[in-house]
């Protein structure tokens, strides 16, 4: 079984020493019970923020999360966050309580959490606390809402997001009630941004089960992105913007930029869909495809996209690659030709697919000889 951090458990015998309750809570006793890698420590306590900055002192401390009262403790590397007891109420944003009292017991502030697999929690003697039977919903692989579903994503719609990804990741089925709040409750995800829905997606498109989620919650998906019903082929990619490429080769207008994507990842995303529309069998096509920076993952997305190695054959093809930044020609000495601004980018490109179709060889004074000669 994974082993929990034995820094984590002195952080616990400090605040139980000076007095104060404490407990490890929440994903990495989730995953401890589940012999599955704990990436993250969070504490749940009675002790004030400021208490444990002062019992702390001699440690990075960070405020991470003022208005939650969460203090970061760095120890060895290790990142533990520690926050008070707290109840939240008013949730106004669909998302952020606009009211946080620190007057709670345990079962209070665990009570306010989203799932039952993660409000377990551990005390120094690592017994486990289990008010909401998570660890029979882990057994049985049960994603359930604490209390009633449809409060708990009315308070934080991300939860919607969050029971799909842990859905995927850890291949669990979803109880019938909390499943049937997620499709009624989808448009609350209007209410939460671009970014954490992005992050969310992204998170999902890296599980092996993508395919049958997506299909199975299509309803949710559309409220932010134009899917439709897809086949297996998407589990074939290693990279979650692959997957997002191969979703979206039959759309036109998705605004990724509006979705925050970063210009990179949008680029990157439109020369694999270039790519997956190419006729592979063409020497031409194939290698104008993977004529620019994204070289490396075009043919990684091939390879996954069909299912076949394409590298000995890119081997020996390569050795005929121009792009408009290899051409024998720059824009000044076209312009000199009396072409201009967006002309010469335009001239460029021909001059690009002439290479390609052995209309013309990449030298200089070939490529002039053919823009003297040719009706462009």
């Amino acid at each position: 079984m994974k082993m929990l951090k034995k820094e984590v458990f002195d952080i616990l015998k400090r605040l139980n020493d000076h007095g104060y309750e404490a407990y490890i809570v929440g994903g990495a006793i989730r995953n401890y019970l589940l012999n599955k890698a704990i990436l993250d420590y969070d504490i749940t306590t009675n002790a004030s923020s400021n208490v444990v900055k002062m019992l702390f002192n001699e440690y990075k401390l960070y405020d991470i999360g003022k208005v939650h009262g969460t203090v970061s403790i760095i120890i060895k590397d290790i990142v533990v966050e520690v926050t008070p007891y707290r109840h939240e109420s008013e949730y106004k944003d669909h998302r952020h309580p606009s009211k946080i009292s620190f007057n709670a017991n345990l079962k209070d502030d665990l009570k306010r959490r989203d799932f039952t697999i993660n409000a377990l929690c551990m005390d120094l003697n690592k017994q486990i606390i289990d008010y909401f039977n998570g660890i029979d919903d882990l057994n049985n692989k049960i994603i359930k809402a604490i209390g009633n579903p449809y409060t708990r994503f009315n308070e934080d719609s991300l939860r919607i997001l969050r029971a799909l990804r842990f859905k995927a990741k850890m291949n669990f089925e979803i109880e019938e009630k909390t499943d049937r709040a997620i499709h009624q409750s989808k448009d609350l995800l209007n209410h939460i941004s671009e970014e954490r829905k992005k992050d969310e997606l992204l998170q999902i498109l890296s599980c092996r089960n993508a395919f049958v989620l997506i299909n199975d919650y299509l309803d949710v998906f559309n409220t932010f992105m134009p899917f439709k019903r897809i086949s297996r082929k998407v589990n074939n990619f290693s990279n979650p913007l692959y997957s997002l490429a191969y979703l979206l080769k039959d759309e036109e207008n998705i605004n990724l930029k509006k979705l925050k994507y970063s210009n990179q990842e949008i680029d990157l995303i439109k020369h694999l869909i270039q790519s997956s529309k190419i006729r592979i069998n063409d020497d031409y096509q194939f290698i104008k495809c993977l004529s620019n920076i994204y070289q490396k993952d075009v043919l990684l997305f091939l390879n996954q996209y069909h299912h076949k190695n394409y590298k000995d054959r890119f081997n020996k093809l390569k050795k005929y690659m121009v792009n408009l930044n290899s051409l024998d020609i720059d824009g000044k000495q076209i312009e000199k030709l009396g072409y201009k601004g967006k002309d010469i980018g335009r001239i460029k490109n021909i001059l690009v697919d002439a290479i390609h179709h052995k209309r013309v060889n990449n030298k200089k004074e070939k490529l002039i000889k053919y823009l003297k000669e040719s009706i462009l």
